[in-house]
């Protein structure tokens, strides 16, 4: 008890210089002078744990303000300068759509000539291609920027608590030393990235993404909106580095594994959950950080002492804010120790209720003891982090605990076999598909619970103006009703034993499972398997870009062009192909730009594509260069080549083998795909010159039209009126800032049925050789 009360005090100092500029003596000057109050109520015990409170209270006040107040790195100076920077990679690749992101530590810097040592670090965003390993020496040439600050997230502070205090958008970088083969950074970085490579070798997207947040928090790559979704509805915090998350999955792995092998066996396989997570997350701090609170409350568990957890916990909590103040404000942190904090409270009396609850005579062979313990985890945890998601997230879930109870369960199915597909991917490609299957059901499922909370009426309340002092309120509130649950649990709370129909029961829960996986099964994953049964034609929404799908009749499927973004596409295709699709017919690339051909080095990684076909023009761009190392079997084609697919014909219109390579844009291929009656003309970006000749030299005329160039006024009016589609389709992202598509363009297809991916989304159209038909999805 005395030692819960002293990591209060220390916890508390360091809130209020953080969130009321208070001075660092203030919390133990207030307890200093509760004394008088304290001997008279408690008598000498009293006052001894009060004093060492006021002292571990003097010393944290003391060591957050040294932190908080400390001088700006030296390369703060040289923000809104251009310079020459020195250093080392000191981080992870940070995804975003075309870009990925370096936290680079600075050594040296070079302005006007001369080069001085300097500290600090910077953030740099490069090609998304571009993969440096941690301990990677750099030279940077490039303007430094002072990070923005955004109307609902202060971007820069976010940054500065990491030490970083200036950024560079696509620099000039020179590798000037390699970190080693064998250094512990490096390895565990590597292993991390080929863990995330597999997955995304085994599973469609989002549901990659979400495996890697799950399983080792590699989250960059999840979308926006399915976040946002995570946030809605109060589990944003299973794809979180925290210790929420391996304190969840490591107590639910303790409670399944002790009715099998009794509560000192159950203690390895949970043991193992915690060194297994330590080690694919990646053992930086943070990744520590939940290990230990996982560790704390295992222990706890499996001796049956609440108090001794608590105060294992709050010494922890001093331990790590001691080593690094800015520990206090990092958001992991604060998840796992108010989650395993929750836990250890409030867990114990929540599973108690429900316990009751359960054994109500209706109740008792519908709902499993099991269920009834995770609900009471998964309670107790998001009743914990409650103040802390309201703050950091602008919002309060009104379905996050129902949602939290839906999910938890999927969730610990979700760690274990994306984990699992992760590893088994790296030893044999095949065995990382084959359980991808299995992982890809409990992923989905938690996407889709949260994508479908998330749309109710009510699921969360939105509160712009909370702040710490509003987290600090509420967990005021939790303090003053976790007391008495905390000092009275152990004697009072003790749920009913009752027996059951086990084998009732049994039939029940094999009959529900059995039916569930009939309505997910069949149609999710059989019946996509036999193909559309009819052509189709899929314009993919990748923003300012062209990628399109084909797809035959059996299910034979061929890319046109990848866009601008290998995760923007990834995530098309994972919303149109089945689950269990790994592969493609082939991959046409139109010509050698970012909006066409950046999206495509990406998925001849993530799928097996049985042959490539461009027209040979190089281009002198990053993408280009990453596309001819990740082919494999390609061949250039040109005017006059054809081949069939079940029943498709595909036809090469341009351009011809001579033509002139100066102008990329007329080196796009124009590709004609007929279906029975039905012609399909894809345009690349081909412009007037190349449209003049191609209306010369054959009949232009389809029954739907890709328009070229995104709609722009480089495209010839006669052609547009040459090839006279029923149906236009012209891929552009919205508000882009070439003002596609033009005026001039619209005006030419004025008595066309025309469809723009930037209102409309995911244009697919489908024939039968005869008719046509128009969905659209966004």
């Amino acid at each position: 008890m005395a030692l819960v009360l002293i990591s209060l005090a220390w916890l508390l100092s360091m809130a209020s210089v953080a969130l009321w500029v208070a001075p660092w003596w203030g919390i133990g000057a207030i307890l200093v002078g509760s004394v008088p109050l304290v001997y008279a109520k408690f008598g000498r015990q009293g006052v001894v744990t009060l004093l060492a409170a006021a002292t571990l209270a003097l010393v944290g006040g003391w060591r957050f303000e040294q932190w908080q107040d400390r001088a700006a790195p030296d390369i703060a100076r040289y923000v809104g300068q251009k310079v020459e920077l020195e250093g080392e990679v000191a981080s992870e690749p940070d995804p975003g759509l075309a870009t990925a992101s370096y936290e680079v530590e600075v050594r040296f810097v070079t302005l006007a000539g001369e080069r001085r040592p300097s500290r600090g670090k910077v953030r740099i965003s490069v090609n998304q291609y571009a993969e440096y390993l941690p301990g990677t020496g750099v030279r940077l040439s490039g303007k430094v920027e002072e990070p923005p600050v955004f109307p609902d997230f202060d971007y820069r502070s976010y940054l500065a608590r990491r030490g970083v205090v200036g950024t560079m958008y696509f620099p000039r970088v020179e590798v000037t030393s390699d970190p080693g083969r064998w250094g512990p950074g490096r390895n565990l970085a590597e292993a991390r990235l080929n863990l995330q490579h597999s997955l995304e070798r085994s599973l469609p997207e989002p549901e990659a993404s979400l495996g890697a947040g799950v399983a080792f928090g590699r989250d960059g790559n999840i979308p926006d909106d399915l976040y946002g979704d995570f946030r809605t509805t109060g589990l944003a915090h299973i794809v979180a580095v925290s210790g929420s998350n391996v304190t969840l999955v490591t107590a639910l792995t303790f409670l399944v594994t002790v009715p099998l092998f009794g509560r000192r066996w159950a203690l390895i396989p949970a043991v193992f959950t915690v060194g297994s997570y330590l080690l694919i997350a990646g053992l930086s701090p943070s990744v520590m950080r939940a290990g230990v609170m996982a560790l704390v409350f295992l222990l706890g568990t499996y001796l049956g002492r609440q108090q001794s957890t608590l105060s294992a916990l709050g010494a922890a909590a001093v331990a790590m804010t001691a080593w690094s103040p800015a520990v206090a404000r990092d958001l992991g942190f604060q998840l796992s120790l108010s989650a395993t904090a929750g836990l250890v409270v409030f867990g114990p009396w929540i599973r108690w209720a429900l316990h009751r609850a359960a054994n109500r005579r209706f109740l008792r062979t519908a709902i499993p003891g099991l269920a009834v313990d995770v609900a009471a985890l998964t309670l107790s945890a998001t009743v914990a982090t409650l103040p802390i998601t309201w703050v950091n997230f602008g919002q309060v879930s009104l379905v996050g605990p129902v949602a939290n109870v839906v999910v938890e369960p999927a969730f610990v199915l979700a760690f274990w076999l994306s984990a699992g597909t992760a590893v088994a991917g790296l030893l044999n490609a095949s065995a990382g598909q084959a359980l991808g299957l299995l992982a890809y059901y409990p992923l989905a499922f938690t996407t889709s619970v949260a994508r479908g909370a998330a749309n109710l009426p009510l699921a969360s309340l939105s509160v712009p103006s909370a702040s710490g002092n509003a987290a600090f309120f509420g967990y005021a509130v939790l303090a003053a009703l976790g007391w008495p649950a905390y000092r009275r649990l152990a004697r009072t709370a003790q749920p009913t034993v009752i027996r059951t129909d086990r084998r009732r029961r049994r039939s029940l829960l094999l009959a529900a499972s059995a039916g569930a996986c009939a309505v997910l099964v069949i149609p999710i994953s059989l019946l996509p398997g036999r193909g559309p049964g009819a052509f189709e034609m899929t314009v993919l929404d990748v923003g300012q870009g062209d990628a399109i799908l084909l797809t035959t009749p059996s299910g034979r499927r061929f890319l046109v062009d990848g866009g601008p973004s290998g995760i923007e596409l990834a995530r098309q295709l994972g919303a149109v192909l089945p689950h269990w699709s790994r592969g493609i017919e082939g991959v046409f690339v139109t010509h050698p730009q970012e909006d066409h051909i950046a999206g495509v080095p990406e998925i001849l990684d993530r799928y097996h594509v049985k042959l490539q076909r461009d027209t040979g023009v190089a281009g002198a761009i990053a993408s280009y260069a990453e596309y001819r190392k990740r082919s494999g079997d390609r061949i250039e084609v040109h005017a006059g080549d054809s081949f069939d697919a079940d029943g498709v014909r595909f036809e090469v219109l341009w351009p011809p083998a001579d033509y002139p390579t100066d102008d990329l844009n007329n080196t796009s291929i124009i590709l004609r795909v007929t279906y029975g009656e039905i012609r399909f003309l894809l345009t690349g970006d081909s412009e007037g010159p190349a449209q003049r000749a191609l209306m010369a030299m054959t009949d232009v005329s389809a029954a739907v039209l890709k328009v070229p160039h995104h709609g722009s006024k480089t495209t010839d009016p006669a052609f547009l009126a040459a090839v006279n589609p029923v149906v236009a389709v012209i891929p552009v992202g919205a508000d882009n800032r070439f003002g596609h598509p033009s005026p001039e363009t619209l005006d030419a297809l004025a008595a066309v049925m025309v469809w723009r991916t930037d209102q409309s989304g995911r244009v697919t159209i489908r024939s039968d050789g005869k008719r046509l038909t128009v969905t659209t999805q966004r």
